[in-house]
C-alpha cells in the first residue's frame, strides 16, 4: 500500500501553529526566567545584610560607611568587600544575573578601581568595585545629598549609618540597580537599558543598565533589602527616582 505524505498546504499549516504556539509560549518562558533571576538577587541580598550585620556587630553597630562622596551608589569599598567575602561571599554573589551587561562584563566591574588574584581585592586608597547592588549608606561625613522624597509611596528614605536605626523594617540597606538615564522621549522619561554616563562608558563603551527590565524604558521593578534582614520585591510603578541628575538611582 502507498504511503501517504503530507501536502505543502499541511506542511504550512503546521508549521504556522507551531509559529503561532511559540509566540504564546516565549513570553511566558521569559517571564519564568525572570522570575527565577529575582529570586536569585534576593537571595544574594540576604547575604550582603549578613554580612553588613557582622561588620556592625565588629564595630559598635556602625554599618560599613564609604569613604567617598558623591559616587554611584553601586561603588563600594575594597576593604568592605574583602570583609564580605570572608564572610563566605562570592564575587557572583555582587552581580545579579538579571543584569545582562554586569554579568557579560563582571570581571571589569568587579576590578574597576582594583586588582584581584582569586581571594583578596588591591587597591590604592579610595579603590573600590562597581556592584551590582545600590547600598543606602551614609558616607564618613555625612555628606550624602538628600534624598528625594516627592511622592512618598512607600514611605520617607534616609541614609543609614547604624544597624540601631529606628524602624529598621522598612529602612532599605541593600536593593537592586535600577537606574536611570534621563530621555525625554522615553515612556518615563528616563532609559534604564542603555546607560552612556559615567566611567564604564567613556573609557571602555560598555553600557550600563538596571536590571530587571521589562524593556529598555522601563524595569519590572526591585528587590528590597531591609535592615532588618528581609527581602520584599518592589513594582517599578511605587518607585521614584530617589537621587541624582541626569542619572538617577530609583527605589
Amino acid at each position: 500500500m502507498k504511503k501517504k505524505a503530507f501536502t505543502l498546504i499541511e506542511l504550512l499549516v503546521v508549521i504556522a501553529i507551531i509559529a503561532v504556539l511559540m509566540s504564546i509560549l516565549m513570553p511566558t518562558l521569559r517571564r519564568v526566567r525572570e522570575q527565577t533571576r529575582q529570586r536569585v538577587c534576593a537571595s544574594q541580598l540576604r547575604q550582603h545584610i549578613f554580612a553588613f550585620t557582622l561588620w556592625a556587630n565588629e564595630n559598635d553597630g556602625k554599618l560599613p560607611l564609604p569613604s567617598h562622596t558623591g559616587n554611584w551608589l553601586w561603588d563600594i569599598d575594597a576593604k568592605t568587600v574583602n570583609f564580605m567575602l570572608k564572610s563566605g561571599m562570592n564575587q557572583e554573589m555582587f552581580y545579579c544575573p538579571s543584569n545582562a551587561s554586569m554579568t557579560k562584563y563582571m570581571d571589569h566591574f568587579w576590578t574597576f578601581r582594583c586588582e584581584w588574584d582569586g581571594q583578596m581585592l588591591t587597591c590604592d586608597s579610595g579603590g573600590f568595585i562597581v556592584s551590582g547592588y545600590c547600598y543606602i549608606l551614609d558616607d564618613q561625613k555625612s555628606q550624602r545629598p538628600a534624598i528625594k522624597n516627592t511622592e512618598n509611596k512607600t514611605g520617607p528614605k534616609k541614609w543609614l549609618r547604624t544597624i540601631h536605626e529606628k524602624d529598621s523594617a522598612n529602612a532599605e540597606l541593600c536593593i537592586d540597580a535600577t537606574v536611570g538615564q534621563r530621555d525625554s522621549k522615553a515612556k518615563f522619561g528616563y532609559t534604564f537599558g542603555q546607560i552612556t554616563a559615567g566611567g564604564t562608558w567613556n573609557g571602555q563603551q560598555i553600557l550600563d543598565r538596571s536590571s530587571h527590565l521589562k524593556s529598555d524604558e522601563e524595569p519590572y521593578g526591585g528587590n528590597m533589602g531591609f535592615l532588618d534582614g528581609h527581602v520584599d520585591w518592589r513594582h517599578f510603578l511605587d518607585m521614584e527616582d530617589r537621587i541624582g541628575n541626569n542619572v538617577t538611582f530609583w527605589w
